[in-house]
């Protein structure tokens, strides 16, 4: 293992690769990413140099009231803009490799070793992403969401239909042109086949799906599988949503002088060599960090909410308030079997 550097790594897995690995096909179906659900969110909106261990997105309640009448009398009033706190958790999180074990993982693939190594490492970190909105929606839907953006109870005795798509759309009111998304379990989706709810817009000739590609939709929305939406008690969630509908964020973390040597950080993700000579006659080992934020906009962390949250703490309803108002949380959920 004495071949394998830094300089190994960095060379082969700079942030554009990362961020294409991210975005990109990976060996779980990433569908938050993939399908534009879930976004990074712009560095002026979340700068990655942010320290502590809760952020804010910058929110603005929207003015509603009436323009001021001018008359030869008037005195302009001045009116003052009123914000609101979206509060967020920064989540520090760590995950290593035996070096040798990694790279005998990945031998045979027949592709460049190293390559493979920033592939494997890609991801992990995008999926452990995921994992954590998919959380994050549980703990949103269990209370701040419940009535507002979820259609409950209504639909969860039956296979999806237009009328829970409606209704969850719906929820939105005359937003519900905002949503053009919905993540659902590959159970869901071939219900959704089965019973004629995918519409394809006729080609030229024949099926459009055969022309173009376009894998059908359901009322406006662009269906996307994942089987990490799992069933409660035999009850699937469907979310309804748009683009960045959720968003994500690595930011800087500190390192220690007397290890800058070892460490590099591409793509928001830190990479540490290190070797323990005991062990085995000698282990080489890749350990790599993030410090991350997901969140979904409009629904805050709550101010008693623990920091550096587990998952089960970010899928406990208590933990979240809804914070925006309704039309502004891009997101529904439906509740079918």
């Amino acid at each position: 293992m004495a071949s394998l550097t830094l300089d190994d790594l960095a060379g082969k897995f700079q942030s554009e690769t990362f961020k294409a690995t991210l975005r990109g096909t990976f060996t779980k179906a990433l569908s938050f990413f993939g399908s534009g659900f879930m976004v990074e969110a712009p560095e002026d909106i979340v700068d990655p140099g942010q320290t502590g261990k809760f952020g804010n997105l910058p929110q603005w309640n929207v003015d509603t009231s009436d323009p001021d009448q001018i008359t030869t009398s008037s005195t302009t009033p001045i009116n003052k803009l009123t914000s609101y706190k979206d509060r967020f958790p920064w989540m520090e999180l760590e995950k290593g490799w035996g070096a040798q074990e990694l790279i005998n993982t990945v031998a045979g693939r027949g592709s460049d070793m190293i390559e493979e190594i920033a592939v494997h490492i890609g991801e992990y970190w995008a999926y452990a992403l995921q994992k954590r909105a998919l959380n994050i929606l549980k703990g949103n839907f269990a209370t701040a969401l419940a009535s507002s953006h979820s259609t409950g109870n209504t639909y969860n005795g039956a296979v999806i239909s237009n009328a829970g798509v409606l209704a969850a759309k719906y929820k939105l009111g005359d937003w519900h042109r905002m949503l053009n998304i919905i993540l659902m379990h590959s159970k869901v989706h071939g219900d959704a086949v089965t019973n004629n709810l995918i519409t394809f817009p006729a080609g030229p000739v024949g099926n459009n799906t055969f022309v173009t590609g376009n894998p059908g939709q359901i009322l406006g929305l662009m269906p996307f599988a994942d089987d990490d939406l799992t069933a409660t008690a035999s009850v699937y969630s469907s979310f309804l949503g748009g683009r960045g509908s959720m968003v994500y964020k690595l930011r800087s973390r500190p390192g220690s002088a007397m290890s800058n040597k070892n460490v590099i950080q591409t793509g928001g993700i830190y990479i540490e060599l290190a070797r323990d000579a005991k062990a085995a006659g000698g282990t080489d080992e890749i350990i790599t960090r993030v410090s991350c934020m997901v969140h979904t906009p409009g629904v805050a962390w709550a101010d008693a909410a623990p920091e550096n949250p587990t998952l089960a703490q970010l899928a406990t309803g208590s933990n979240w308030s809804k914070v925006a108002p309704d039309k502004l949380i891009k997101i529904a959920e439906l509740k079918t079997l």
